[in-house]
């Protein structure tokens, strides 16, 4: 994948983060959501710096790819939790969760084929 790629691509998953971030804030979101969410937004965060700074040179690329399995398995908590809250999270929170987690897991099998 070229870097450029990759930039796009962690941008759009700290886009989704952003999205879920902000519906848990506006929702009736458990406290156990709410932080597996944070946690997604501050891995989305770091990924979208370490890309900035051009990290996926030299040895960067397994940098990446770490730093793609540290967002999935926060994805996959803040899915666990909106599984576990049931009902009680609005539809928007969990469209926002699942959008995040999507993207997160597209990458990742991008970046594991290429």
């Amino acid at each position: 994948m070229q870097a450029d790629q990759l930039k796009e691509r962690i941008h759009r998953i700290e886009e989704c983060a952003d999205e879920a971030k902000r519906a848990v804030q506006a929702g009736s979101a458990s406290s156990e959501l709410r932080e597996c969410v944070d946690s997604l937004h501050s891995q989305a965060k770091q990924a979208q710096q370490a890309c900035d700074s051009g990290m996926q040179q030299q040895q960067g690329g397994q940098d990446m790819k770490q730093q793609v399995m540290q967002m999935e398995q926060a994805g996959d908590r803040a899915m666990q939790a909106c599984k576990q809250a049931g009902n009680s999270v609005d539809q928007q929170t969990q469209q926002a969760v699942k959008r995040a987690h999507d993207e997160i897991s597209n990458l990742k099998h991008e970046m594991q084929m290429g």
